[in-house]
């Protein structure tokens, strides 16, 4: 009687039978106790396409938060430049302060728009020199000291305003990707240049 031998094609057969059957590669059967099977390829794929799929949920929520808290802290620093022309106005007189706060107007209904478009809450409050952000709260009672000491410290007042609004706006592009809020940014920014040049023109 022939012994029956096994082929290198069989065994390779067997191995690959195997592999698919299982979904872990044969030779960990092999292995001692105690070192763990390696998973196969498909399986490492799966985890790795999951992980990432993962990762990017994150990084889209963690971009979302930024663009909620971003226009949210937008719409009231336009808010405060308004209150703050307005309140001035009333107190000086001057048209720089009419024209400029009519602006502010247009510029807060740019970042309305996003914030409704985005389903983000409107911070705002109806009251002249009322904020939700501490911040601003206490920037908006500082300018309003100043201010009130006289015209050029309210044009100076003014000036601060817009530099302020320029370098707050130019870190705000820095990490934004939506080409909707880039573009108001963009515009915001061009507007407060002017501005801030009309302002400088009282001095």
């Amino acid at each position: 009687m022939k012994t029956s031998q096994v082929t290198p094609i069989a065994l390779l057969t067997t191995l690959v039978a195997g592999i698919v059957a299982t979904g872990f590669w044969i030779g960990s059967i092999f292995a001692p106790t105690g070192i763990p099977a390696f998973p196969a390829a498909s399986s490492v794929a799966t985890e790795s396409a999951t992980e990432s799929a993962d990762d990017t949920a994150t990084d889209t929520a963690a971009e979302s938060a930024s663009d909620t808290e971003l226009l949210q802290y937008l719409i009231e620093e336009e808010k405060l430049a308004y209150d703050v022309y307005v309140t001035l106005g009333d107190k000086w007189g001057s048209a720089v302060f009419t024209n400029v706060s009519a602006s502010e107007v247009t510029h807060q209904d740019r970042v309305a728009g996003l914030l409704d478009a985005a389903g983000i809450d409107d911070p705002r409050s109806s009251t002249v020199g009322e904020f939700v952000n501490p911040e601003l709260q206490a920037l908006y009672d500082q300018l309003i000291a100043q201010g009130s000491v006289s015209q050029t410290a309210a044009f100076e007042v003014g000036v601060a305003i817009e530099e302020l609004d320029i370098a707050d706006i130019t870190e705000m592009l820095t990490p934004v990707t939506d080409p909707e809020i880039v573009s108001v940014l963009k515009s915001l920014r061009s507007a407060s240049e002017n501005h801030l040049a009309a302002f400088q023109r009282q001095l």
